[in-house]
């Protein structure tokens, strides 16, 4: 989690307009958003509903789907972002307030976001990952905010808000630094989008940040690979109420910080909406880092956690400002099968023993069902 913004206007700059129209069925390339998929290069603003057919496409600069156009993307579609313009600057996919993006793969025939360079560099990732802007409900004062990736507006007061469908999509080598260099993108950022955004077998692979972060919102996230992430596999904050079912988070030896990282809102803990998703039948891989947690609980965060399991970690869970949460029952974990090697828990706050309130444990917990991620997923082949 990264909480400086974006300060500068990289966006205006590497945007191209192009004309807008008033039909709303999917348009075939070149009859519309002249000047966007050019090609194979998809680019600039997409004002307008626009189709593209499965095949392999560059992802050049900050590519942005206005509000009340769709970008659709058949199934078994690559999109690559190349060395060269990886030198040249920031290459991300936006979906704007009103925007949609529907990416329907299928277990055969995934949709992938990847780049040329494979991250071979280390370091920052090689692009920018996709970043959805939503109407559902966040706790920042007045209930909207500019996103960090981007600076442009989330949240509202439409939980049901949809914007768009993933499904069989991988985002590999992403969590690229922002022009100004004070943040990096995570590989799939969700900005206060509401439960009718479907999100359903996305895997974030190799990425510099977070796998999947979650701003506010309501989305309900199913079947989520995070593998080899260089900070966390899934954050949340800003009031995120959703949920998470079926994820495997595999962090390599020594790489990545936290399997999650989970808030509230840093400062007030107790804004409201409060951050309090549901989590079920997960498996996480630590890595064993020393200071580290599968678990850095934090700033007021709720949270339910079922059938959760958890190997490899220095420590299951770091507590911080959460006292209150466990009392109430907001913040708990039920059938859980933790092995680690240090710590159970580490309370940041006042010592206090909470591991009967916190924790009930299962030595038979299973975790995720693993055969969700076969053939689609790197995880896969792990």
């Amino acid at each position: 989690m990264k909480l400086n913004f974006l300060k500068t206007a990289f966006i205006a700059a590497s945007l191209v307009a192009v004309s807008c129209g008033d039909d709303d069925s999917p348009v075939d390339p070149g009859t519309g958003n002249e000047g966007v998929l050019q090609g194979t290069v998809l680019e600039g603003q997409i004002t307008e509903d626009l189709l593209v057919p499965a095949g392999q496409y560059t992802l050049k600069g900050a590519v942005s789907v206005e509000d009340g156009a769709t970008l659709t993307i058949e199934a078994g579609t690559t999109f690559t972002v190349t060395a060269a313009d990886q030198e040249a600057g920031v290459n991300v996919l936006f979906v704007k307030q009103g925007g949609k993006l529907i990416a329907n793969g299928d277990a055969n025939n995934p949709i992938v976001f990847t780049s040329e360079n494979k991250n071979a560099d280390g370091g920052d990732g090689d692009w920018g990952g996709l970043v959805l802007h939503g109407k559902a409900r966040m706790n920042a004062p007045g209930g909207t905010s500019n996103s960090e990736a981007g600076q442009f507006p989330y949240g509202g007061t439409d939980d049901s808000d949809s914007s768009g469908s993933l499904k069989y999509v991988r985002v590999e080598y992403a969590g690229q630094a922002s022009s100004d260099g004070e943040f990096e993108f995570n590989a799939f950022s969700f900005f206060a989008c509401g439960s009718g955004t479907v999100v359903e077998y996305c895997e974030a692979f190799e990425g510099a940040d977070d796998g999947f972060e979650f701003y506010g919102g309501t989305v309900n996230a199913k079947n989520l690979s995070a593998v080899g992430m260089e900070d966390d596999s899934i954050d949340w904050d800003e009031g995120f109420r959703g949920s998470i079912d079926n994820a495997v988070l595999y962090q390599y030896d020594g790489v990545g910080d936290f399997a999650f990282e989970l808030a509230n809102r840093s400062g007030e803990n107790n804004a409201s909406p409060r951050s309090k998703a549901t989590v079920s039948n997960v498996t996480v891989r630590g890595s064993n880092r020393s200071g580290k947690a599968a678990f850095d609980l934090k700033q007021g965060t709720g949270g339910i956690f079922n059938n959760i399991v958890v190997t490899n970690v220095e420590t299951v869970i770091f507590l911080n400002n959460q006292l209150q949460e466990v009392v109430s029952g907001d913040l708990e974990f039920t059938n859980a099968n933790f092995t680690f090697g240090t710590n159970l828990i580490v309370n940041n706050v006042d010592g206090t023993n909470v591991t009967a309130s916190l924790i009930s444990t299962n030595a038979t917990a299973t975790g995720a069902d693993v055969s969700a991620f076969a053939g689609w997923s790197n995880y896969s082949s792990l």
